[in-house]
């Protein structure tokens, strides 16, 4: 009863997540409803960053915008206040999952969820529906994330029926985040609570991403 009440809700939020996807609390149900003990999961939880990640200890980060606008400019954790004042957001308000959370599974979808704007940053996609599907390009080059091929079939099926128009962008954004997730370095299990303290070129510089890729990601976006 439990798989067939988890296969309905997944149903019903995919079907949603098609008509609207740029609803971020669908893809938290999606997430929700995935079967943590599916090979493709154990599968991602195995790759190299991520085993690393899990091996270490469990100490989930958490950022608040009053200290990251605080940092030297030029620094990630000020791009990153800069990125979510643009767009409205405060990472507290995104946090999904409890601090809890013990699971390996749990971890993984915590640290994903509080980097995932941080991915953004420091990749230059933007939170349109052709930035997000670029930025799961990555991750699914990257982690081979099974929730990637979810969300893109969804928006694929969006773009077919209810925006045409848009459908050049988006294919140039999943393009260019596929690209770059196969040539730079993991961004799963950075150490980010150093890192925003550091210039963002050097962030950049570290995990191999230069000003052109940058500007190319924010173009297809």
């Amino acid at each position: 009863m439990r798989k067939i009440l988890g296969l309905f809700t997944f149903g019903s939020s995919y079907l949603r997540f098609v008509r609207d996807p740029n609803r971020l609390d669908l893809v938290f149900k999606l997430i929700d409803s995935l079967d943590s003990d599916a090979p493709a999961m154990h599968n991602m939880l195995a790759r190299p960053a991520v085993a690393g990640f899990l091996a270490g200890p469990a100490s989930p980060l958490r950022f608040e915008i009053l200290t990251l606008r605080a940092l030297p400019e030029g620094s990630l954790g000020r791009a990153f206040a800069a990125f979510l004042d643009q767009r409205g957001l405060d990472p507290t308000g995104l946090y999904h999952s409890d601090d809890g959370a013990l699971t390996d599974f749990d971890r993984f979808r915590l640290h994903m969820e509080r980097t995932h704007d941080l991915w953004h940053t420091v990749l230059g996609f933007d939170t349109d529906v052709a930035g997000e599907l670029g930025l799961q390009a990555f991750t699914m080059a990257q982690l081979g994330s099974g929730l990637g091929y979810v969300i893109l079939s969804a928006a694929m099926l969006n773009t077919l029926f209810m925006h045409p128009e848009d459908g050049d962008r988006r294919m140039e954004a999943i393009t260019r985040g596929w690209q770059l997730g196969r040539r730079m370095r993991p961004l799963f299990g950075a150490d980010w609570a150093t890192m925003v303290t550091w210039p963002i070129e050097q962030v950049r510089e570290h995990f191999g991403v230069g000003p052109a890729d940058v500007h190319a990601a924010a173009m297809a976006a």
